[in-house]
């Protein structure tokens, strides 16, 4: 059975080789498609092609995006163009916990054309070890409450047909949206916040890319999760920088169980200890150059166009 992983990608230098290397225990083939990171995520996906794991990167730069064409791409490309018999959509802080028998079992014996995997969220905690770069090692406490929100492994074979939901939690073919069961003792693991830092830029980010995206982004509903931290940090952002259990979360039991997973993907090689502030603010910094450049081009191309029809204009009435 060739299971094929589908991702987006951004900015995820501190986890995207655990993410590779564990789930490359589940999956015949990892697809990314990257979304113009700046940091060192694609030279650690290059190193890891080329000891040998199977992997292959697209990159689509955008400001914007749409969320639903680019997840069907995925799709079409990983049905099409590596043969898969089940693509799992996941997103790079999201790692398959499927018991010693692994997935292959448990979707061969699945009675539907998808399957849904429960999120299983991790916490950051001030407990955690800043030195240990696993991320499934490093952040051990899950919420004790689980959201019902589910990720869909789709069946192979429906092709263009095929589009996948905004956040890859459903499916349809020819419109119709496909069923889905649950795939009992099976979930993802995941990993939304590595700390403060890690939350603010992916608000920054997320919430200017669904601007950037035009109006129909945010009134469709887009990342709007990212609205509120974002606002915050722009009006107030004393109330997150200089609060420190915002930036190291406190154990608190009430909420939280010490629960890790069994990561399975061995030694990291490629990933290097960095500071999460700094890798905040390059990222931020670089995504709102792009934003401005890409709005530069907009004027120079706009100016271009004026200038075609001023002069068109001046020869049609010199003419005449």
């Amino acid at each position: 059975m060739r299971i094929v992983i589908a991702s987006r990608i951004l900015n995820e230098e501190d986890i995207v080789e655990a993410f590779v290397r564990h789930n490359a225990t589940f999956a015949a083939h990892l697809l990314f498609l990257d979304n113009g990171s700046t940091d060192r995520t694609l030279a650690i996906l290059l190193a890891l092609r080329d000891e040998g794991l199977p992997i292959s990167v697209f990159q689509a730069r955008a400001v914007g995006f749409d969320e639903a064409r680019v997840n069907s791409w995925l799709y079409e490309t990983a049905d099409g163009l590596h043969r898969a018999d089940w693509v799992a959509f996941l997103d790079v802080d999201e790692f398959i916990v499927a018991g010693e028998d692994g997935l292959a079992p448990l979707l061969a014996a699945a009675p539907a054309p998808a399957v849904a995997l429960p999120l299983v969220n991790y916490h950051d905690t001030a407990d955690d070890d800043p030195a240990e770069l696993v991320i499934p090692r490093r952040l051990r406490w899950r919420a004790r409450q689980m959201p019902p929100v589910p990720k869909v492994i789709v069946r192979g074979g429906f092709g263009a047909r095929c589009a996948i939901a905004p956040g890859n939690h459903g499916a349809s073919v020819d419109g119709v949206a496909l069923p889905h069961v649950g795939l009992p003792g099976a979930s993802l693991a995941h990993y939304p916040r590595r700390s403060g830092w890690h939350d603010l830029q992916k608000s920054a980010i997320g919430w200017l890319k669904v601007l950037a995206a035009g109006g129909h982004a945010a009134q469709a509903g887009y990342s709007a999760h990212y609205r509120v931290p974002f606002e915050r940090l722009r009006d107030a952002p004393a109330s997150l920088l200089r609060e420190p259990a915002y930036l190291a979360q406190p154990v608190d039991p009430a909420r939280m169980v010490l629960d890790p997973i069994a990561y399975s993907g061995g030694e990291l090689r490629h990933t290097v200890p960095s500071d999460p502030a700094m890798r905040a603010l390059a990222a931020a910094l670089h995504h709102a150059e792009a934003l401005a450049r890409a709005h530069g081009r907009l004027l120079d191309e706009s100016a271009e166009a004026r200038s075609l029809v001023a002069r068109w204009n001046g020869e049609r009435n010199f003419l005449f």
